[in-house]
């Protein structure tokens, strides 16, 4: 699922995954009962606290992390923290079989559509869904068909570049359309530009939103959902398995001022942000949970849904705290206060000295094998050496920073090329991103911060995906030929390079000045920007980089308004296929916020046409060649590292579906000693 992520609290499986539905099944994960309740016993570590081997309350569970949710609108959310909330409140057509990331089971839907099934006609393009009866909302509202058309008709209507959106409509619409607006303007110059959408002639703008209802029909008498595509999709169950899914009450979102469900109206509510969408602190899903209590910031509860249609969760409350210090989460896991914390990748050593049982991933078997225990008096439980399919940030660069006289942009200085700041597009030139490139190290950052537990990213896709290249162009750390790419560069736009003895006002004699955000409390991202900080200085003295944390949400906000020179930005798969890291940090949700020039972005499209459109993997394969040396000869970012599992539970808990395609965890599964 994709996404942007505030904490990585899940971890992935690397892998091509290109299967459409996978088994079936004819239920919805159930809750899991509590194994046999552990031997309590307390051990002393020398200057540390006794051991807590015994749960303070078996029904209710406390995961510490470290950001707050952005909305709890399933067609807009796109990063982890909201969809952990989403993934629990909110039900989906199909599920995912337990840790499995490519089969499925159904959830809403009573099968998952298949050619065998009668589900998926011969041809690819009429897609059938037998929808569950029986099934109510929070508020009593029993769920219908036409909710479950209306909720995927409104999340394509409503699109946006923000939203998860862009995956659905080539399968709806076809190849080149990434959003709604491109069915008015092939030119995406009505993408996020909802002041111009409306103004649109109002029988094309009707017609638009007739196309959307046309391509996904309800039958409450049959009690059916059918897709008409207008191309075979063999990606399209995993689309829907994931949080943007979700069913909503059509009757419950008209009434809280969301779209009705108008073809005269939808426009309105084209590209909505989270500060407007009136579901950004409300749910009303038929997930196992309701959120019964939120405190921006600082808490959110969930309460279990005792009339949930597959029965309720052994949990009767789940505790989601955001605390960015470290120390804090530690001593609540030390005490016992917490099942489940973050863990910043730096601090790992402290709860490894907690571990009691190990469960170590077996590659051969595709599974984590029998945990062993190593230190009964120990309380962590820990899963370690699943490959990852999650790319660990990315540093990405603004190719033209946003500001403006009456809102001057904090984060680029005085704006200027004078040694205090940079100039809004000071990005735009391809030898200071080269130089920026080759100024970070990659070993020094794995061995301090990963302990040796990850590698250098060579490209953005997964290893084992089409088109993936173990000996791919990539950058290396080399403040030589930064310092080279540096003195090529070109700001002041003389036709002086910057490097020349006669050129005094450029970047190389001027220096610069600027911020690079992390979201407060990923200490990770922090020390990322820390190490390329450091280097930059080495390379030139007068290369000033100052690091700032910002609230998760803040984070996103100064993101998507492109106001940040310099930051990173994480991605966790949605399905396992390169088009999905291409897009967002090309054409999709970075490669706006970067601001990529369009003659840029106009290439990475073609490619990315062409790839979807590939008949075999090695088609797509020759396709995905080309991008990946795209994206390093234009160094429109740096993938840093790939990852394997390292995470821990208290042995008291139960039941955690460690599926690494999850955007958070998923408690219906989970029960407690």
């Amino acid at each position: 699922m994709r996404k942007l992520f505030a904490v990585l609290s899940v971890l992935i499986v690397a892998g091509m995954l290109l299967t459409a539905c996978g088994t079936a099944a004819t239920t919805a994960p159930a809750a899991t009962s509590a194994a046999a309740t552990e031997a309590a016993t307390t051990a002393a570590g020398t200057g540390a606290a006794a051991a807590v081997l015994t749960s303070k309350d078996p029904t209710s569970f406390v995961y510490v992390t470290s950001g707050d949710i952005d909305t709890l609108d399933p067609a807009l959310a796109y990063d982890t923290a909201s969809g952990g909330i989403i993934f629990n409140v909110y039900n989906t057509l199909v599920f995912y079989d337990g840790d499995e990331t490519s089969k499925f089971v159904p959830m809403l839907a009573t099968e998952v559509p298949s050619p065998d099934n009668g589900g998926i006609s011969a041809d690819g393009l009429t897609w059938t869904w037998k929808i569950r009866s029986g099934v109510t909302f929070h508020n009593g509202d029993p769920m219908t068909p036409s909710d479950v058309a209306f909720s995927l008709q409104r999340g394509l209507l409503q699109g946006g570049a923000s939203s998860p959106q862009w995956m659905l409509y080539p399968a709806f619409f076809g190849t080149g359309v990434d959003d709604i607006t491109t069915l008015i303007k092939e030119d995406d110059s009505l993408v996020d530009d909802r002041d111009s959408l409306v103004k649109e002639d109002a029988a094309t703008l009707k017609s638009t939103c007739e196309k959307v209802k046309a391509a996904i029909v309800a039958d409450d008498a049959a009690g059916t959902v059918t897709f008409h595509l207008a191309q075979p999709s063999l990606n399209l169950v995993n689309m829907l398995a994931q949080t943007w899914g979700s069913v909503m009450d059509a009757k419950w979102v008209a009434e809280n001022k969301g779209w009705d469900g108008s073809c005269d109206t939808w426009q309105n509510f084209y590209g909505m942000t989270s500060a407007e969408d009136p579901f950004t602190e409300i749910e009303n899903g038929t997930g196992p949970f309701t959120l019964s209590h939120r405190e921006a910031g600082v808490e959110n509860t969930l309460a279990a849904y005792d009339s949930y249609w597959a029965g309720a969760p052994a949990l009767k409350t789940v505790s989601i705290k955001y605390i960015s210090e470290w120390g804090t989460r530690f001593s609540m896991l030390q005490t016992g206060d917490a099942d489940i914390v973050y863990v910043p990748v730096e601090n790992r050593s402290q709860p490894d000295a907690m571990v009691g049982e190990k469960c170590q991933w077996d590659d051969a078997a595709s599974k984590y094998g029998d945990c062993t225990v190593t230190d009964a008096a120990q309380p962590l439980r820990l899963y370690i050496g699943r490959p990852q399919t999650t790319q660990q940030d990315v540093i990405i660069y603004n190719f033209a920073i946003a500001t403006s006289k009456d809102s001057p942009n904090p984060y680029m200085g005085s704006g200027k090329l004078d040694g205090n700041g940079i100039p809004a597009d000071f990005f735009n030139d391809v030898h200071i991103r080269k130089g920026f490139s080759y100024a970070f190290d990659w070993d020094t950052f794995i061995s301090d911060v990963y302990n040796g537990e990850a590698v250098q990213s060579l490209e953005l896709p997964m290893p084992g995906m089409p088109g993936y290249d173990e000996n791919a162009p990539h950058y290396t750390f080399d403040l030589e030929k930064s310092a080279a790419e540096f003195k090529l560069a070109d700001l002041d736009k003389d036709g002086i390079a910057a490097g020349d003895e006669t050129d005094g006002t450029d970047v190389w004699s001027s220096g610069f000045y600027m911020m690079m955000l992390y979201n407060t409390g990923n200490t990770t991202r922090q020390i990322t920007s820390e190490i390329l900080a450091s280097n930059l200085a080495q390379v030139n003295e007068k290369f000033v980089i100052q690091t700032l944390g910002l609230p998760w949400a803040s984070y996103l906000a100064a993101q998507r308004a492109k106001q940040i020179p310099i930051m990173t930005a994480g991605w966790i798969e949605d399905i396992a296929d390169p088009d999905n890291w291409y897009q967002p940090y090309t054409t999709g949700t970075y490669g706006l916020r970067q601001n990529m020039p369009d003659d840029i972005r106009a290439q990475f499209k073609t490619l990315l046409n062409e790839g979807l459109t590939g008949k075999t993997n090695e088609d797509r394969a020759a396709t995905y060649y080309k991008m990946n040396q795209l994206y390093y000869d234009t160094a429109a970012g740096i993938p840093i590292v790939l990852q394997t599992s390292h995470a821990y539970e208290q042995r008291w808990v139960h039941g955690v579906v460690r599926n690494p395609i999850f955007p958070d965890f998923y408690f219906y599964t989970v029960s407690k000693d």
